[in-house]
């Protein structure tokens, strides 16, 4: 009954790790002042051309504290998904990455504008229509709506982890 569970939250950590590491490495790069070589590289599509100006503005504002903050989450969310993929508990490194992407976010929000603020101004309606809340992934209904599904891939691994613990409890380990 596990397999139903474990499978789907490695790929979401997985896709996490990839998603904080980007984020870390392209913050990075842009407080280092590394420029990408774009030899060949074409830009036809309007919209690559916005959601890349979008990025570069929200990394613009990055410190090292998101880059160190975004490079723990990914560690850690690495870690949860291979402990998953061993049968082992995953559920605190699990809870530590997510400490850290949680953190990241209300460390962001605090030196936009407030935390608090930012948590007022959300907008519940949004949620009806998810083609708006994915076009733009800077908004804080779309942050939101991420931290809500690492809460749910968090629920994931502690009932994969509860299953092991009472699968290794039986067997006497």
């Amino acid at each position: 009954m596990t397999f139903i569970l474990r499978w789907p939250a490695i790929l979401v950590l997985l896709a996490l790790v990839l998603l904080s590491f980007a984020g870390a490495l392209g913050a990075a790069g842009v407080i280092a002042d590394f420029q990408a070589p774009a030899s060949g590289v074409s830009q036809v599509d309007g919209q690559v051309v916005q959601a890349q100006a979008a990025a570069a503005q929200t990394a613009a504002s990055a410190s090292w504290i998101d880059v160190g903050l975004l490079a723990g989450a990914g560690l850690f969310f690495l870690i949860a998904a291979v402990r998953l993929m061993r049968r082992t508990q995953g559920f605190w490194v699990w809870l530590l990455g997510f400490a850290l992407f949680g953190g990241r976010w209300a460390w962001q929000q605090q030196q936009s504008g407030g935390l608090v603020a930012t948590v007022q101004g959300i907008d519940v309606n949004a949620y009806t229509q998810p083609q708006v809340v994915m076009a733009d992934i800077g908004s804080p209904e779309s942050q939101i709506a991420l931290l809500a599904i690492i809460l749910i891939v968090g629920l994931f691994v502690f009932i994969v982890d509860a299953a092991d613990r009472a699968y290794w409890d039986k067997q006497g380990a």
